[in-house]
């Protein structure tokens, strides 16, 4: 088996952690690959290195990610671009997205013998659109966030749903998110928790003018187009993932929809969302 190790080298004891990952995979009979950037950190541990993250991901058969949330789904979202599944191993704060604790490491034995299962998640595809032309394209697997700049002011959104105008926002945001993204940023600003089992696109404001703006969740086969009010005062920036920025110019439309490609996350603790999700937020 050929695993794509992804470590979080600004984690705490990252070192060790990986290093203790390598062995296990390697008493395994596995072939160990990673970035050549790591190679001066882990050059006794791993067995093929590449600039290249696409040959990587091609060659190898699943990625193990070793972080908190936000390394998880970087990795996740890269692996879903060549169909490869993603285990995530915890060494952040809460890791909603983590197969595994470190602390469980041996478990990762069940991935040899195939007791695992693979959960597909649901991602979004977004374009920027000026007259009918696109000017930018991703895919966001956690949310889709149109935010104001520093300085600005309060933006107005119109959105429309399946081509009818049905919403009208003075915010100063939007969050657009997957079931998997309703426990990050969405959840911060009163969002509903949605189990990712529920094929569901969730709409959410940011700090909205209004005393009855509510979250609002469609179905998943919705399309929303968004056109926010942009001004010389008002700067508007898209955001995906909290990773990928794109600033905004005036008459656009952001067109979101649900994407054709699933993140791909290997199951090897079979718990309940619900569960997941009170031992994760300390409700118990």
């Amino acid at each position: 088996m050929n695993l794509l190790v992804t470590p979080n080298n600004d984690k705490p004891d990252i070192y060790q952690n990986t290093v203790r990952l390598c062995r296990k995979l390697h008493e395994n009979g596995c072939t160990v690959s990673m970035l050549t950037g790591d190679h001066d950190i882990y050059q006794y541990h791993c067995d093929r290195w590449s600039d290249d993250i696409g040959e990587l991901m091609s060659a190898c058969d699943a990625v193990i990610a070793i972080g908190g949330d936000g390394t998880i789904l970087r990795s996740a979202t890269s692996a879903s671009v060549y169909d490869k599944p993603v285990l995530g191993l915890n060494l952040g704060r809460l890791g909603f997205m983590a197969g595994l604790e470190f602390s469980e490491l041996d478990l990762i034995s069940r991935l040899f013998t195939k007791e695992y299962t693979i959960q597909k998640r649901m991602m979004l595809d977004v374009t920027v659109n000026r007259d009918g032309r696109c000017e930018y394209r991703n895919i966001a697997l956690n949310d889709v966030v149109l935010s104001r700049g520093t300085t600005s002011h309060i933006i107005d959104f119109s959105v429309m749903h399946n081509d009818n105008v049905c919403l009208q926002y003075r915010a100063d945001g939007l969050i657009i998110c997957t079931p998997t993204g309703s426990t990050a940023y969405s959840l911060s600003a009163g969002g509903p928790v949605v189990d990712p089992a529920v094929k569901s696109i969730i709409l959410t404001p940011i700090c909205p003018h209004s005393l009855c703006d509510r979250s609002i969740i469609f179905s998943s086969d919705s399309v929303l187009d968004i056109a926010p009010t942009i001004t010389r005062e008002n700067e508007v920036y898209l955001n995906l993932d909290g990773d990928s920025y794109y600033k905004l110019d005036s008459g656009v439309t952001i067109h979101v929809k649900r994407s054709r490609q699933y993140a791909k996350f290997i199951i090897i603790k079979h718990n309940s969302f619900s569960s997941v999700f009170t031992q994760k937020m300390s409700l118990n």
